[in-house]
């Protein structure tokens, strides 16, 4: 009976984004810096883009360097043929919850595989709960090096259509989203949290001058599109947070109690952004005494 191949290392391109995540840093960094540099008095903006920016090189460094030489020792061992080679039936085979938190592992003659959707590898890694092909009793060719599965084979008459693993990975899906709403401590505090972020961010547009000076430390005179600027992103996220208060609403029945816990339970998230800015309220107050033109604005803003 003839194998189909269901994974080849060579077709799997480098996970370049894990790496590319310092990206997001590197902008966030540039830009509090050249707002620094253009305003000498935001020495907070050039420290926390300078931060930024040195944070995003150790984070690519690190991610590339732990990566991709793995990834490139295995398509070297591919194409040379220097790699192991094990045939047979799939056994102790345990597959990975749909949300993860464990790999998915299997056994063929002996040889113990381990994978995960979610972990950055170079070898296959596609869980049945997400789709892929393994299961128990599953006869399969695997070529392998140091542990990561370069190239997968299914006997043909054995393996499972994409429809067919599409409605597992689906079933499996519903299975977890069924343990989520079993865990009511869970919701409650999530729930919680989605009646704080929209308080919060209704405070941020309220007195949205204020909370202005958190990122540009002077005012409360500032520039028009700084104004502009800052009033959008304090907007954007009052929407967001109501929408995300209205789909955890939406997508769970509960009873009056369950919300009275969730209440409480925002109060503990109010409570520490009252005592954060409480503080810094204070702290701004206690600067622009000391410093009494501190809070003037300067020509050109």
């Amino acid at each position: 009976m003839p194998y189909v191949t269901v994974f080849e290392i060579t077709q799997k391109p480098f996970e370049w984004w894990f790496s590319a995540i310092g990206v997001i840093f590197v902008v966030m960094g540039i830009v509090f810096v050249v707002v620094g540099r253009k305003w000498p008095s935001q020495k907070r903006a050039k420290a926390t883009g300078y931060g930024a920016l040195v944070f995003a090189l150790l984070w690519t460094l690190l991610a590339f360097g732990s990566t991709f030489p793995v990834y490139r020792r295995c398509i070297e061992a591919y194409r040379s043929g220097n790699y192991s080679a094990v045939e047979g039936i799939v056994e102790n085979f345990h597959p990975m919850p749909y949300e993860g938190h464990q790999d998915e592992c299997f056994s063929v003659q002996g040889q113990r595989f381990c994978y995960s959707d979610y972990g950055i590898q170079p070898g296959f890694n596609q869980s049945a709960s997400h789709g892929g092909p393994i299961r128990a009793g599953l006869p399969v060719r695997i070529a392998y090096y140091e542990g990561q599965i370069l190239r997968l084979e299914v006997r043909s008459d054995s393996l499972l259509s994409l429809p067919e693993r599409s409605a597992y990975s689906k079933t499996e899906q519903d299975k977890w989203a069924q343990r989520e709403q079993k865990k009511p401590a869970r919701d409650q505090m999530d729930l919680g949290f989605a009646f704080a972020a929209v308080i919060i961010t209704l405070c941020w547009n309220l007195d949205w001058r204020h909370y202005i000076r958190y990122w540009v430390g002077r005012g409360p005179v500032h520039g028009a599109y700084w104004e502009w600027g800052f009033r959008t992103f304090f907007l954007a996220t009052l929407i967001g947070s109501v929408f995300y208060l209205i789909q955890r609403i939406l997508g769970k029945h509960r009873l009056a109690k369950d919300y009275g816990h969730a209440a409480l339970d925002s109060l503990i998230w109010v409570g520490f952004f009252i005592v954060a800015d409480g503080f810094f309220r204070w702290w701004l107050w206690r600067r622009e005494r000391s410093s009494p033109n501190l809070a003037q604005p300067t020509a050109g803003n």
